[in-house]
């Protein structure tokens, strides 16, 4: 079965196409990502398809565009989109809102909740929308199934998933933990158990995904029990750009004091906080580390901060888990940052944890166990396919539509 996976980013598209067998095997056909969608019309950077790598020769305004430009490259000599074989198109939506998780062969009721969620994901479910329906013009005879980050947190128990709010608050607006970045760890999750050939049923775990947004699952007996991410990606770790856990009663001080409206105040915190706001330098964790070593005081303050949560939530998880098989990093920090994985693992031994630090150097950007072999807690790094994970979520709905109406 062929899937061609979208996966969008709030300016960036990146697709995969898939070819997987029954027995469990894939093979990727063409991957590729076109950037810089829609800013000041500059051109979209290069779509790898094939082994082969073309830039965009004109600028991409929006990502239904980027999915046309896409389709068109992997039709390659064919020149008709429609003759393009593909058995179906797959879709990451970051929130899928109260009722709409996945996988599924997305219809009009689908495509309302992703709509009605795109307030809590204002700058990735109208992208989304944008390929599904670009996808659904040019491939209209293609299933469409859609996937959401939200599906891998939906039997989080009620007593991590509910917010000590009124319930009829609550049950009314929708409020609730629903977690995000579920194909990422859910991936994690799936490799490790394929690595080490240990059923996912079976396993308890922490995941890790570090990158420009931040989020820690616990997983036990292969499923999530909590996360740190709750109604909207706000919530949880210290991040690029985003606040991470503080104390509700700041929105209402600044607003005060400050003279902030609710959008200003949301702005500051996913926009301008996080390593950006502490440092005062940079998002990105290598200029905050260079400055740090330039001795900014601040910048090392962030450093400590990203940190020091993460050993929070780990310490919370394991503590909630039970006997854990292993500690898992993905994420473009988590896979590449040997620093920052060390700065959580060390001094942690008394948890069971006792990282090789020779390893540890050796791990970045690849598969690789960076455990001691007398720590009693794994420590992995596990880059990230979230595309395959979509794909084969994919492909397992639709054998069984084919299978129960083949019954």
């Amino acid at each position: 079965m062929r899937i061609l996976v979208f996966n969008c980013g709030s300016s960036s598209l990146k697709y995969q196409l898939v070819e997987l067998d029954d027995g469990g095997s894939s093979r990727e056909v063409a991957r590729g990502t076109i950037e810089r969608i829609g800013e000041d019309a500059s051109p979209g950077g290069t779509v790898d398809g094939g082994g082969e790598s073309a830039p965009i020769s004109r600028s991409v305004s929006n990502h239904r565009e980027a999915v046309a430009q896409v389709l068109h490259r992997l039709a390659g000599a064919s020149g008709t989109v429609s003759g393009l074989k593909v058995d179906a198109t797959a879709h990451r939506i970051v929130h899928g809102g109260p009722r709409l998780f996945g996988p599924v062969v997305l219809d009009e009721a689908g495509e309302k909740a992703i709509e009605e969620a795109s307030e809590f994901a204002p700058l990735h479910n109208p992208p989304a929308l944008d390929a599904i329906r670009a996808c659904r013009e040019h491939l209209p005879d293609t299933p469409l199934v859609v996937l959401s980050d939200t599906a891998f947190y939906r039997d989080l128990p009620p007593h991590a998933r509910t917010y000590a709010l009124p319930r009829e608050l609550t049950s009314r607006y929708g409020i609730r933990r629903y977690g995000f970045h579920g194909c990422g760890h859910g991936w994690m999750m799936e490799r490790y158990a394929e690595l080490t050939g240990t059923p996912s049923h079976s396993l308890n775990l922490v995941t890790l995904q570090l990158g420009a947004g931040c989020s820690a699952t616990a997983i036990r007996a292969g499923k999530a029990v909590d996360t740190s991410m709750g109604l909207t990606p706000l919530e949880g770790l210290m991040m690029a750009t985003r606040s991470g856990d503080l104390d509700p009663a700041i929105s209402s001080y600044l607003s005060r004091h400050a003279g902030l409206d609710p959008a200003a105040i949301e702005n500051l915190l996913n926009h301008s906080s996080g390593l950006l706001g502490v440092s005062g330098v940079s998002a990105d964790i290598r200029d905050v580390r260079a400055a740090a070593a330039s001795g900014n005081a601040d910048a090392g303050l962030a450093l400590e901060m990203f940190c020091y949560r993460i050993r929070k939530y780990l310490g919370q998880y394991l503590a909630i888990e039970g006997q854990t098989a292993a500690i898992i990093f993905g994420g473009g920090i988590g896979e590449h940052d040997d620093a920052v994985r060390a700065k959580v693992c060390n001094g942690l031994e008394h948890l069971g944890i006792v990282m090789d630090v020779t390893r540890n150097q050796a791990a970045s950007g690849r598969e690789y166990c960076f455990s001691a072999e007398t720590s009693r807690i794994k420590l992995y790094v596990i880059p990230l396919n979230e595309e395959l994970y979509i794909a084969r979520a994919a492909m397992g709905l639709l054998k069984n539509r084919m299978d129960a109406r083949g019954a």
